[in-house]
């Protein structure tokens, strides 16, 4: 890796987080992880002995083993790289998120990964142990009251 200077003129970033990096230079290595489980549950409401009940290692999503990447076929190349200079004028990012980087610069080694295990529109304990996305019949709010609707 060419060490040289990174010059940038501006950056604006909305928001970054969850194992995420914003890195203006030359980087040996970067590793960045994530977990997450996203609930959006039927009644926004907090359970708190629920909240007992969910565990990463209970959801396959955390525990199946990484695919290795498959390594690159030879590729012979020519390039020019200007050996003092990396210059940027102006980068506008509205999110980096969920071990996410954004770099300017050379890098030797990079290894990210993000797991995110959705739950949408549950209304008892999900099944850890199933990954596939089962239809779920929609429930009304509302009703039926002799002709007339009525919140429940």
């Amino acid at each position: 890796m060419i060490p040289r200077t990174s010059e940038v003129n501006h950056i604006h970033i909305r928001s970054i987080l969850f194992s995420s990096i914003v890195n203006i230079g030359d980087t040996d290595q970067y590793a960045a992880f994530s977990q997450a489980l996203a609930i959006q549950k039927y009644e926004p409401t907090f359970d708190l002995a629920l909240s007992g009940l969910i565990n990463f290692p209970n959801y396959q999503a955390f525990t199946i083993p990484r695919p290795r990447p498959t390594p690159p076929k030879e590729v012979t190349m020519e390039s020019y790289n200007d050996p003092a200079y990396i210059r940027v004028g102006v980068i506008d990012i509205l999110g980096i998120s969920t071990a996410a980087m954004l770099h300017i610069g050379g890098i030797q080694n990079i290894d990210l990964e993000s797991r995110v295990k959705h739950i949408r529109d549950y209304r008892t304990n999900p099944d850890p142990k199933n990954l596939a996305i089962v239809p779920v019949s929609p429930v009304s709010r509302h009703k039926q009251d002799h002709g007339q609707m009525r919140e429940e």
